[in-house]
């Protein structure tokens, strides 16, 4: 049995976003939650379009008690200031229900040249900043989610954004591992920063390219997810985790529990019940 030091381990839902976007259908955010307690999960990062569909923090709190799930995190953008102000009224609404973190996805990198990537990247490091002061006043913390296909994606990235270090750092060990970076040696160089996380598998073609996200384990990236959770547990992370699957292969609930019985597996069953 696995000793934790009090971390908590919940799901994302943007592979509930995805599967309706891929066969036309539609979920509520109320479906969501209830379906990732289906799966075994206390704690959700609610994406999407979802956060304009919430009611008050009271009417929210009293359906995810009668589900067992909380929400603990939203996703957000910082590229303009109705991005900012968005982000302080979804910092609020953490507050009142008491959240744990915002995530930040850094801006997307297609029509970005190979010589601008770093000035874009600077960009985002300072509108970071100003969601900082934000994060200051509703003593809820922000970090930022590195990904492929956007301009702090490869470890050279990752780093830079650290050590400016605007807010905290939201590690997707998916995306980090699909473009080559070393996640065991960026979490322990820079796990002092971890706010919140994603634990996500990965395939890879031949030419180690990425060809789809995968439940925990499945994937050929090399993720040592054992590790990473001792690394965290040494650091003595506190906070949320969260699985996320991008790609379905059966439904989002059925995934999820699959992911659900691998940490388990792995010992983490008292921070899946958190």
């Amino acid at each position: 049995m696995v000793t934790v030091m009090g971390f908590r381990i919940g799901a994302q839902t943007y592979q509930w976003l995805a599967y309706a976007a891929r066969f036309g259908s539609t979920f509520s955010w109320q479906q969501v939650c209830y379906e990732a307690g289906q799966a075994g999960y206390a704690g959700v990062e609610l994406t999407g379009g979802w956060f304009s569909d919430l009611p008050s923090p009271q009417e929210t709190m009293q359906f995810c008690e009668s589900v067992g799930v909380r929400i603990v995190a939203f996703t957000a953008s910082v590229g303009s200031d109705e991005d900012l102000e968005l982000c302080r009224r979804k910092l609020e609404y953490l507050k009142e229900i008491g959240g744990s973190a915002l995530m930040v996805g850094p801006p997307g990198s297609s029509d970005v040249s190979p010589a601008e990537r770093l000035r874009v990247l600077d960009d985002f490091i300072e509108r970071c900043k100003r969601l900082a002061e934000l994060c200051d006043r509703y003593q809820i913390p922000a970090g930022m989610h590195n990904h492929l296909w956007t301009v702090c994606e490869t470890e050279e990235e990752i780093r830079h954004f650290l050590e400016a270090a605007p807010i905290g750092w939201c590690p997707d060990f998916g995306h980090a591992a699909a473009a080559g970076a070393d996640c065991i040696a960026l979490l322990r160089e820079f796990g002092h920063t971890v706010v919140h996380g994603h634990l996500k598998d990965v395939i890879l073609d031949e030419q180690r390219r990425f060809v789809r996200f995968c439940e925990l384990g499945r994937g050929n990236a090399g993720l040592d997810f054992a590790l990473i959770l001792h690394i965290l547990t040494e650091q003595a992370f506190s906070r949320w985790l969260v699985v996320e699957q991008d790609q379905t292969t059966v439904t989002p609930m059925y995934d999820q529990a699959v992911n659900r019985a691998y940490l388990a597996s792995l010992g983490y069953e008292a921070a899946l019940r958190a």
